[in-house]
Order: C-alpha cells, then sequence, then structure tokens
C-alpha cells in the first residue's frame, strides 16, 4: 500500500480546517454548530496510518522466510481504510457526547528486511477491528464547527491477524488474535461546515492503545495511530 507521511496528512488537515474557516468568515455557509438538545447522525470515511511496539519476536517468527538470515528489519507504518457511522448529542450550545462504530480496515505496518541480493524481503502485518469511543466534544465557536474531543474506547478485533509476502505474494499466516478487545484513548480535532440540510465534516485524532495486538503469544500491534476522515451529517 501507498506510504504517506504524517506530516503531510496532518498538513492536509490543516489545509481543509483553514478552507472551511474561509467559507464561513465570507458567510458562504449558515450556523453549523449543532444547538443544545439536538441529536446528530453521521457517517466519515478515511485512513488510519502509524503504529508502534517491538518488532523482536515478530522478526524472529519471520526470519525463516529471510533471504539474508542476518538481517535485522525495520517496520514503516502503511496507510489504510477506516469508515465511521455515529451520533452525538448536544448537551450544551458547545458541549456533546458522541459515540460511534468506527470499523478499520487491514491496519498495520510493513516488515523489511534487506535481502543478500538486491532488494529487501517485505511482509505486510494487518488485522482489523471495531472501534467503539465514547468522547466529549468541545466546541470552540458558538455557531461554527471547530473543537477538540477525547474519551476512551474498547476495540473489538475482526477475523485474524494477517501476515502477507510482498515478494511471493502469498498469505503466509492467518493467525488467531489472543484477545477479544482492548482498552484505548483518543483525542483529537473536529471541524465542519454547512452544506444543505446538515454538514461536512472532518477530524483528525490520534489512538492510543493501552494493550497490545497479541497472537499466538506474539505482540505484533500496538496503536500510536494518527486517523483523519471526512465526512455528512445531519442534526435533528
Amino acid at each position: 500500500m501507498k506510504k504517506v507521511q504524517i506530516k503531510t496528512l496532518a498538513g492536509i488537515f490543516a489545509l481543509a480546517l483553514f478552507v472551511t474557516g474561509q467559507i464561513q468568515v465570507y458567510g458562504w455557509s449558515g450556523g453549523s454548530a449543532p444547538q443544545s438538545g439536538q441529536f446528530t447522525v453521521g457517517g466519515r470515511f478515511g485512513g488510519t496510518l502509524g503504529f508502534t511496539g517491538s518488532f523482536t519476536d515478530v522478526e524472529n517468527m519471520l526470519r525463516t522466510f529471510f533471504s539474508n538470515p542476518d538481517a535485522i528489519a525495520s517496520a514503516d507504518p502503511e496507510l489504510n481504510f477506516t469508515f465511521a457511522l455515529y451520533g452525538n448529542y448536544a448537551i450544551t450550545n458547545r458541549i456533546s457526547i458522541q459515540t460511534e462504530l468506527n470499523f478499520l480496515i487491514n491496519q498495520g505496518y510493513e516488515l523489511q528486511a534487506p535481502r543478500q541480493e538486491r532488494g529487501l524481503d517485505s511482509f505486510d502485518i494487518n488485522y482489523s477491528s471495531l472501534d467503539i469511543p465514547l468522547l466529549l466534544r468541545v466546541n470552540f465557536l458558538r455557531y461554527r464547527l471547530f473543537g477538540i474531543m477525547a474519551g476512551p474506547q474498547i476495540s473489538i478485533p475482526i477475523g485474524r491477524l494477517e501476515i502477507y509476502d510482498n515478494r511471493t505474494e502469498m498469505y503466509i499466516e492467518k493467525m488467531n488474535i489472543d484477545s477479544s478487545f482492548s482498552l484505548s484513548l483518543t483525542a483529537g480535532l473536529f471541524g465542519g461546515f454547512r452544506a444543505g440540510l446538515g454538514r461536512v465534516v472532518g477530524d483528525m485524532r490520534f489512538i492510543f492503545d493501552f494493550d497490545p495486538i497479541q497472537a499466538e503469544g506474539i505482540e505484533f500491534i500496538r496503536r500510536r495511530a494518527l486517523t483523519f476522515s471526512l465526512g455528512y451529517e445531519i442534526s435533528f
């Protein structure tokens, strides 16, 4: 998958927020913030990037597949797909509570090791999850939509953890994930502007896992991940 730097993604999101602000400054949209007592439902699409953890056990497990047995592997994040359905309730004009069904598809990283000849041995390590956060959202602007959000979440793995050999173009392992769920914190920024009956919205958030994803006793992924997304919502 195409690799994208976190700074680039942050720059794109900041530019989108700037454009949104200009739209609002020049009066091209009406008041876009939910008001006290309103419910909001919406959906978003976007991507996830950035994982950390100790790869020693993973590297040792894959060493039989390396062309160079003395190679030291390195991990590179991959951009993967996410989509979410969500709802929130505005307690006041500026404070709301939001919960989500956030699907993160094939999130993970590429593990690379130099071969004895030219080139690399390369493996994609991925899994999917359903993240269910409970977020407190604070909107900084009374009639516009821009603010911060934070809260805990439960992450439920979906399916198996998969290891794909990019050189042979084959899955070499599909492993059962040990835990049924893990706990995380998430925090970030959101913004939006009026469009038709609802709002075009975007957010950028950071996911911090307390527990690693393990399969057959091996720690594969502990998320320190950046997600970004765009979508549409309606209040009533």
